[in-house]
Protein backbone atom coordinates (compact mmCIF):
# COMPACT_ATOMS: atom_id res chain seq x y z
CA UNK A 1 0.00 0.00 0.00
CA UNK A 2 1.01 3.49 -0.95
CA UNK A 3 0.56 6.07 1.91
CA UNK A 4 1.20 9.71 1.17
CA UNK A 5 2.88 12.53 3.21
CA UNK A 6 1.59 16.57 2.43
CA UNK A 7 3.08 19.26 4.27
CA UNK A 8 3.40 23.10 4.10
CA UNK A 9 4.92 25.12 6.75
CA UNK A 10 1.87 27.53 7.80
CA UNK A 11 -1.79 27.82 7.86
CA UNK A 12 -2.06 30.42 4.79
CA UNK A 13 -0.26 27.94 2.56
CA UNK A 14 -1.70 25.29 -0.40
CA UNK A 15 -1.18 21.72 -0.16
CA UNK A 16 -3.29 21.05 -3.40
CA UNK A 17 -0.33 20.55 -5.68
CA UNK A 18 1.42 17.55 -3.42
CA UNK A 19 -1.73 16.41 -2.83
CA UNK A 20 -2.41 15.84 -6.45
CA UNK A 21 1.06 14.66 -7.34
CA UNK A 22 0.92 11.99 -4.30
CA UNK A 23 -2.29 10.93 -5.83
CA UNK A 24 -0.93 10.32 -9.25
CA UNK A 25 1.57 8.25 -7.78
CA UNK A 26 -1.11 5.68 -6.38
CA UNK A 27 -1.34 7.22 -2.70
CA UNK A 28 -4.70 5.40 -1.01
CA UNK A 29 -4.22 7.78 2.11
CA UNK A 30 -2.68 10.76 2.66
CA UNK A 31 -1.76 12.68 5.70
CA UNK A 32 -2.18 16.38 5.37
CA UNK A 33 0.23 18.94 7.40
CA UNK A 34 0.11 22.75 7.86
CA UNK A 35 3.25 22.68 10.20
CA UNK A 36 6.74 24.47 10.16
CA UNK A 37 9.36 21.92 9.28
CA UNK A 38 12.04 23.30 11.60
CA UNK A 39 11.31 20.39 13.60
CA UNK A 40 9.58 17.40 14.57
CA UNK A 41 7.65 18.68 17.42
CA UNK A 42 4.32 19.11 17.21
CA UNK A 43 3.63 17.48 13.88
CA UNK A 44 0.73 15.02 15.20
CA UNK A 45 0.16 14.10 11.71
CA UNK A 46 3.77 12.94 10.75
CA UNK A 47 3.48 10.92 13.51
CA UNK A 48 0.00 9.87 12.45
CA UNK A 49 1.61 8.52 8.87
CA UNK A 50 4.66 6.85 10.71
CA UNK A 51 2.37 4.92 12.91
CA UNK A 52 -0.38 3.63 9.98
CA UNK A 53 2.49 2.17 7.96
CA UNK A 54 2.71 -1.13 8.21
CA UNK A 55 5.88 -3.62 6.77
CA UNK A 56 6.10 -3.80 2.77
CA UNK A 57 3.77 -0.34 3.14
CA UNK A 58 5.79 2.19 0.92
CA UNK A 59 5.76 5.88 2.37
CA UNK A 60 5.66 8.89 -0.47
CA UNK A 61 6.39 12.36 -0.14
CA UNK A 62 6.71 15.19 -2.58
CA UNK A 63 10.47 16.21 -1.25
CA UNK A 64 12.76 14.67 1.52
CA UNK A 65 12.47 18.51 3.31
CA UNK A 66 8.87 17.48 3.73
CA UNK A 67 9.73 15.31 6.28
CA UNK A 68 11.98 18.01 7.92
CA UNK A 69 14.55 20.76 7.04
CA UNK A 70 17.15 20.08 10.31
CA UNK A 71 19.79 16.89 9.60
CA UNK A 72 19.30 14.90 12.74
CA UNK A 73 15.23 15.59 12.78
CA UNK A 74 15.38 14.07 9.29
CA UNK A 75 17.74 11.08 9.37
CA UNK A 76 16.06 10.26 13.12
CA UNK A 77 12.37 10.19 10.86
CA UNK A 78 14.03 8.22 8.15
CA UNK A 79 15.68 5.78 10.42
CA UNK A 80 12.11 5.38 12.19
CA UNK A 81 10.09 4.45 8.61
CA UNK A 82 13.16 2.03 7.46
CA UNK A 83 13.04 0.21 11.09
CA UNK A 84 9.41 -0.64 10.09
CA UNK A 85 10.91 -2.26 6.84
CA UNK A 86 8.61 0.48 4.84
CA UNK A 87 10.23 1.77 1.46
CA UNK A 88 10.18 5.35 1.12
CA UNK A 89 9.07 7.35 -2.25
CA UNK A 90 10.41 10.75 -2.88
CA UNK A 91 8.89 12.39 -5.73
CA UNK A 92 11.35 14.86 -6.92
CA UNK A 93 14.78 12.37 -6.39
CA UNK A 94 13.49 8.89 -8.32
CA UNK A 95 17.02 7.84 -7.84
CA UNK A 96 16.46 6.84 -4.19
CA UNK A 97 13.85 4.22 -5.23
CA UNK A 98 16.78 2.26 -7.82
CA UNK A 99 16.99 -1.43 -7.25
CA UNK A 100 20.71 -2.67 -7.64
CA UNK A 101 19.57 -6.66 -6.71
CA UNK A 102 21.66 -6.46 -3.50
CA UNK A 103 19.42 -5.23 -1.05
CA UNK A 104 22.05 -4.25 1.12
CA UNK A 105 24.02 -2.26 -1.19
CA UNK A 106 19.99 -0.96 -1.91
CA UNK A 107 19.96 -0.66 2.03
CA UNK A 108 23.39 1.66 1.77
CA UNK A 109 22.99 4.05 -1.14
CA UNK A 110 19.41 4.65 0.19
CA UNK A 111 20.86 5.79 3.27
CA UNK A 112 23.96 7.80 1.97
CA UNK A 113 21.87 9.62 -0.24
CA UNK A 114 18.98 10.12 2.14
CA UNK A 115 21.09 11.68 4.91
CA UNK A 116 23.06 13.61 1.38
CA UNK A 117 19.47 15.62 0.84
CA UNK A 118 18.59 15.85 4.76
CA UNK A 119 22.27 17.87 4.85
CA UNK A 120 21.61 19.95 1.45
CA UNK A 121 18.16 20.60 3.01
CA UNK A 122 19.17 21.88 6.15
CA UNK A 123 22.18 24.09 4.60
CA UNK A 124 19.53 25.47 2.37
CA UNK A 125 17.48 26.64 5.18
CA UNK A 126 20.52 28.17 6.57
CA UNK A 127 21.02 30.02 3.94
CA UNK A 128 17.49 31.54 3.50
CA UNK A 129 17.62 32.54 7.05
CA UNK A 130 20.96 34.47 6.54
CA UNK A 131 19.75 36.50 3.40
CA UNK A 132 16.34 37.11 5.44
CA UNK A 133 18.55 37.94 8.39
CA UNK A 134 20.80 40.37 5.78
CA UNK A 135 17.76 42.15 3.74
CA UNK A 136 16.56 42.69 7.25
CA UNK A 137 19.61 45.24 8.14
CA UNK A 138 20.05 46.69 4.85
CA UNK A 139 15.88 47.72 5.19
CA UNK A 140 16.83 48.97 8.81
CA UNK A 141 19.85 50.94 8.03
CA UNK A 142 17.72 52.48 4.75
CA UNK A 143 15.01 53.12 7.61
CA UNK A 144 12.52 50.96 5.73
CA UNK A 145 12.00 47.75 8.06
CA UNK A 146 9.04 47.45 9.72
CA UNK A 147 8.68 44.24 10.92
CA UNK A 148 6.22 41.71 10.45
CA UNK A 149 2.57 43.34 11.07
CA UNK A 150 1.33 41.51 14.38
CA UNK A 151 -2.32 39.84 13.81
CA UNK A 152 -3.72 40.97 16.70
CA UNK A 153 -2.98 44.31 17.38
CA UNK A 154 -4.18 47.91 18.31
CA UNK A 155 -4.30 48.95 14.39
CA UNK A 156 -5.07 45.65 12.94
CA UNK A 157 -7.74 45.45 10.14
CA UNK A 158 -9.53 42.56 11.17
CA UNK A 159 -11.75 43.56 13.85
CA UNK A 160 -12.62 40.81 16.01
CA UNK A 161 -8.48 40.35 16.25
CA UNK A 162 -8.41 44.08 17.06
CA UNK A 163 -11.23 43.31 20.26
CA UNK A 164 -9.31 40.19 21.11
CA UNK A 165 -6.54 42.68 21.48
CA UNK A 166 -8.05 45.34 23.77
CA UNK A 167 -9.73 42.61 25.45
CA UNK A 168 -6.07 41.17 26.64
CA UNK A 169 -4.76 44.47 27.06
CA UNK A 170 -7.35 45.07 29.86
CA UNK A 171 -6.19 41.88 31.31
CA UNK A 172 -2.78 42.57 31.03
CA UNK A 173 -3.12 45.85 33.24
CA UNK A 174 -5.61 44.10 35.58
CA UNK A 175 -2.30 41.33 36.25
CA UNK A 176 -0.06 44.39 36.26
CA UNK A 177 -1.76 46.02 39.44
CA UNK A 178 -1.64 42.67 41.45
CA UNK A 179 -4.53 40.55 40.13
CA UNK A 180 -3.93 37.21 40.14
CA UNK A 181 -4.32 35.97 36.58
CA UNK A 182 -1.81 34.26 33.92
CA UNK A 183 -1.05 34.23 30.58
CA UNK A 184 -2.17 31.16 30.25
CA UNK A 185 -5.62 32.31 31.53
CA UNK A 186 -5.90 35.33 29.31
CA UNK A 187 -5.43 33.01 26.86
CA UNK A 188 -7.97 30.68 27.36
CA UNK A 189 -10.23 33.38 27.84
CA UNK A 190 -9.38 35.02 24.86
CA UNK A 191 -8.83 31.76 22.73
CA UNK A 192 -5.10 32.73 21.97
CA UNK A 193 -1.82 31.19 22.56
CA UNK A 194 0.01 31.73 25.14
CA UNK A 195 2.90 32.92 23.00
CA UNK A 196 0.53 35.46 21.36
CA UNK A 197 -0.28 36.62 24.84
CA UNK A 198 3.43 36.81 26.17
CA UNK A 199 4.29 38.75 22.79
CA UNK A 200 1.60 41.59 23.41
CA UNK A 201 2.68 41.95 26.89
CA UNK A 202 6.63 42.54 25.39
CA UNK A 203 5.09 44.97 23.15
CA UNK A 204 3.51 46.97 25.67
CA UNK A 205 6.51 47.12 28.05
CA UNK A 206 8.41 48.60 25.20
CA UNK A 207 5.99 51.37 24.37
CA UNK A 208 6.26 52.48 28.05
CA UNK A 209 9.19 55.42 28.07
CA UNK A 210 12.26 55.48 29.79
Amino acid sequence: MKVGYARVSSTDQNLARQIKALKTTGCEKIFEEKQSGKSTENRPELQAAITYVRQGDTLVIASLDRLSRNYDDASDIIKQIRDKQVRMEVLDAPFLSMQTGDSDMDKFMFDMLTKLLAYMAQTERKKIRERQRQGIEIAKANGKYRGTRPAYAEDSPNPQKRFIYHRIVDQLRNKATGAKISYRAIAAETGVSVQTVININNRLNEEIPE
